[in-house]
């Protein structure tokens, strides 16, 4: 089916509606669950062969659209609304710094109306999301959209779920097909806030709706993978972001800035020596048992340092001030390399060409996962693992007794007055116990607390949900800074494969209810000066300050409301900055509730990626082109030097999986 018309705001062409395409390819196995094939056994009267193959034709065709009706239906998403679950039309290629794989949305390059390529609107140069290199990526192979299966069986008999990945008609066009995030039920109030998503119940309180674990574990966006480094700036004396840290008293000068690049105590933290030890080469760090015994943590932490495009240019070009490193430093306050809070960036939005870059990226996330490989060689008695998230004015903290495998989930406010005392939550068994090696994955999504040791959820129950404190200041702290730590006690340990995710952060967009005939993003997203925000990351009470000015929400909060009515749902992208969802619908048809999407319009589920697109090689990895881009010119369709479709290439079987 053809894509949905722009009719989209001077701003709104940043934006995706993700409408998908029917697929020429339909797929359905036979209700038995056989292949559908011919009998190819011998029988002893011969038949019209002619007529044998018409026959099996026309049968063929009567089952396709038998099971095109009821059962399942391919399509083929075209833009990147709701990535990274799915993937539009976009490029892929490695960054030229930390080898990190970059993915880049490239819906923009072809014209909706015409569905030919635009040269105007090439993608030239995308950023990486790891160490933030600028790529140049005008050449970078490019690939159709993800070819998705749609169950269309599970509505007639069941009620649609809340995270399910529907296909369902556009309202304002309901002969167009748009895929969302399914986020809000009938007869229900919702409020979006602080990129989550609350409902509001009967007595006016308000409840966060969660993800199921093992769905907030799939759609997870990556924030900085230690595997992948930025050599050329740590060669000129940028801080890694990883550190060994301990806890200093007041605001300890580091000696000599003009001549290294260590970074002032962050929240209480600086550097230290003689804890863990770091292999450069495979980005692990390690320490003796002799040197984790006592009664302090020997902490490992994350700083959020952030390189600018200027700091690229200066490693890559050299120092442009006599004084080596010097470039690095702002010349009025000398500050260096400042950690800053985790945003809401995008990378597969982040690039220069198509409808222009998207760095907005201004809007602090809390919801954060640490997934890392945790090996014990020696144990003593008492040993310990301790894994931490901050969050604002508190921390969540497990701590796993590494010689019996027990974890205690606890929570430290720390501007109460209290010190660090720990309130426990909860309690659980883990297999983490004695020497071995684990994958450990902590996270704290939804205002809940998930524990993941070698992919297994442990079960801690309720204590592991918690409830904001609406009388504690929610804005971010210094410790926000440096927000994800991990500790060994009285143990011999590795630490590998150091990985930080964030949640979906769901932006606080709303439009009037009586907007006509067009999307409107401008001055209705969650705060009307977002690179204003940008520049106070690095200050969380500056942020915080600018942040609270648009107040429209409890505590001066940005939030955005939408009501439901009988058999109404609510949709939402995962690309939330670029996605035209039911935040942002015109209403030309007049409905009550604009941002609605009724039960009569529901296709299907989305439940299977058959076909994310084939991986060239040959060529340096790039393969040869086949066939070419074409455009329109004044002269005509001509065909052009992008090439469009490269062979040989194998299939990408790691994204052929269920839908999350």
């Amino acid at each position: 089916m053809a894509k949905s018309k722009d009719n989209s705001s001077s701003k709104s062409d940043s934006k995706n509606s993700d409408s998908p395409k029917a697929s020429a390819k339909k797929s359905s196995p036979n209700k038995d669950g056989s292949s559908g094939k011919a009998d190819t056994g011998k029988h002893p009267i011969k038949q019209d062969s002619t007529r044998e193959t018409i026959e099996s034709i026309v049968v063929a065709f009567v089952l396709a659209f038998l099971f095109r009706g009821f059962e399942a239906e391919a399509f083929v998403i075209p833009t990147g609304s709701m990535a990274p679950t799915l993937y539009g039309r976009h490029k892929e290629s490695d960054c030229k710094q930390c080898g990190y794989h970059i993915l880049i949305g490239a819906s923009d390059e072809i014209n909706d109306e015409t569905g030919y390529f635009s040269s105007n609107k090439r993608i030239e140069t995308a950023i990486c999301p790891n160490c933030r290199f600028e790529n140049d990526v005008r050449n970078a192979p490019v690939f159709k959209g993800d070819r998705i299966l749609v169950n269309k069986f599970p509505y007639e008999f069941r009620d649609p779920e809340r995270w399910d990945v529907p296909v369902f008609k556009y309202p304002e066009k309901p002969t167009t097909n748009y895929i969302k995030r399914l986020v809000g039920l009938p007869n229900e109030t919702l409020v979006i806030k602080r990129g989550n998503v609350y409902r509001i119940e009967e007595d006016r309180t308000r409840s966060v709706l969660r993800k199921p674990p093992s769905r907030q574990k799939a759609i997870q966006i990556p924030v900085f993978d230690n595997n992948f480094q930025a050599t050329a700036l740590h060669e000129k004396g940028w801080p890694k972001r990883w550190a060994a840290v301990e806890r200093v008293a007041g605001d300890v000068a580091v000696a000599n800035r003009k001549d290294q690049l260590g970074l002032k105590p962050v929240a209480g933290w600086t550097e230290a020596a003689g804890s863990w030890g770091e292999d450069a080469a495979s980005g692990s760090f390690s320490i003796e048992k002799a040197r984790s015994t006592g009664e302090s943590l020997k902490w490992l932490r994350y700083r959020h340092i952030i390189p600018t495009s200027d700091d690229w240019a200066a490693a890559s070009d050299g120092p442009l001030r006599p004084s080596d490193h010097e470039y690095f430093f702002d010349d009025a306050e000398s500050l260096g390399p400042r950690p800053q809070l985790i945003t809401d960036f995008c990378g597969y939005n982040t690039y220069t060409g198509g409808n222009g870059t998207t760095t907005d990226d201004a809007y602090w996330v809390a919801d954060l996962t640490l997934t890392c490989d945790v090996e014990i060689t020696e144990a003593g008695e008492q040993s310990e693992v301790v894994v931490e998230l901050n969050e604002g004015v508190r921390c969540y903290r497990c701590r796993i007794d590494a010689s019996n495998g027990s974890a205690k989930l606890v929570s430290v406010d720390r501007y109460s007055g209290s010190g660090e005392n720990e309130v426990v939550l909860a309690e659980a068994q883990t297999e983490l116990s004695g020497t071995g090696e684990w994958e450990l994955r902590y996270a704290n999504v939804d205002n809940r607390i998930c524990l993941w040791i070698d992919d297994d959820l442990v079960e801690f129950g309720d204590g592991a949900n918690y409830v904001e404190d609406e009388s504690q200041t929610p804005s971010p702290q210094d410790e926000d800074l440096i927000p994800v730590g991990i500790a060994v006690r009285n143990a011999s340990a590795k630490v590998s494969n150091l990985l930080i995710e964030r949640d979906i952060y769901y932006r606080a967009s709303q439009i009037s209810n009586d907007d006509a005939d067009r999307f409107t993003w401008s001055g209705d997203d969650e705060h009307p000066e977002p690179y204003a925000l940008r520049r106070a990351l690095h200050d969380p009470k500056e942020w915080y300050e600018l942040y609270s000015k648009r107040a429209r929400g409890a505590n001066n909060i940005p939030e955005a409301r939408f009501e439901l009515g009988p058999d109404e749902f609510m949709m939402l992208g995962d690309n939330s900055p670029r996605s035209q969802d039911s935040r942002v619908w015109p209403n030309s048809r007049g409905a009550e509730h604009r941002h609605a999407v009724p039960r009569s319009a529901l296709v299907g589920r989305a439940f299977y990626i058959y076909w994310p697109h084939g991986i060239p090689f040959m060529n340096g990895g790039e393969g040869f082109p086949v066939t070419y881009h074409k455009e329109i010119t004044p002269g005509g369709v001509k065909s052009t030097d992008y090439p469009d479709f490269r062979v040989p290439f194998y299939p990408n079987f790691s994204r052929m999986h269920r839908i999350r």
